[in-house]
């Protein structure tokens, strides 16, 4: 089984992990779709949930949200899995990378994460540079989905970019957004950011 989680902001929302761990086997996989808070910031309770998290030993694979570390997230060594690169946390644990198509039990998922900080984060100083895209990200996302025909079975990202909300788009993942919609076929888009649990 594939299992999909979102926005644990360290341990802000546990329970749905709590229930992986609890439920799943050695062959199941779980996929967050960002915000996962890792060393997010330097208090006790997230300096702890960051440990645990690394401890678990349960597969899990991660896309990166907006509230990341990501000087930490991208300090972990670069390896290739399952098709794409991703950042090796632990045995069980990786970081997927932007851009990257991955193939797990013979499907096909496109992952892009991050997006714009709302400005209250920034002023409140959570927040790390690097959660909007850059230029080589986009390009990677672009040959890649080229390699696959501009067909994947499933598209993952932090955010789905569309409607402005309190001045947090972020143009060029707006642009992407756009661009798979108008160009790419696929079965099912995941996102988050909001929240929202539609899946």
């Amino acid at each position: 089984m594939i299992y999909l989680l979102s926005d644990l902001h360290g341990e802000a929302n546990f329970s749905g992990l709590k229930d992986y761990i609890e439920k799943s086997n050695d062959h199941d996989l779980l996929i967050i779709l960002g915000d996962v808070g890792l060393q997010f910031e330097e208090v006790e309770e997230n300096l702890a949930f960051t440990e645990f998290f690394l401890s678990i030993k349960k597969n899990i694979a991660l896309i990166d949200g907006n509230h990341e570390n990501f000087k930490y997230l991208n300090s972990f060594p670069v390896e290739e899995w399952n098709g794409g690169f991703v950042g090796r946390l632990t045995p069980h644990i990786v970081h997927l990378k932007r851009g990257n198509v991955y193939t797990i039990d013979e499907k096909t998922f496109f992952v892009f994460g991050g997006c714009k900080s709302s400005p209250k984060w920034k002023e409140l100083g959570l927040w790390y540079p690097g959660e909007e895209t850059n230029e080589d990200e986009l390009r990677l996302a672009h040959d890649n989905l080229k390699k696959y025909n501009y067909n994947v079975d499933y598209i993952l990202t932090h955010k789905y970019e569309q409607t402005p909300v309190r001045g947090t788009v972020c143009e060029k993942l707006r642009e992407l957004t756009n661009y798979i919609e108008d160009n790419v076929k696929y079965k099912k888009w995941y996102s988050e950011f909001f929240h929202l649990k539609t899946y």
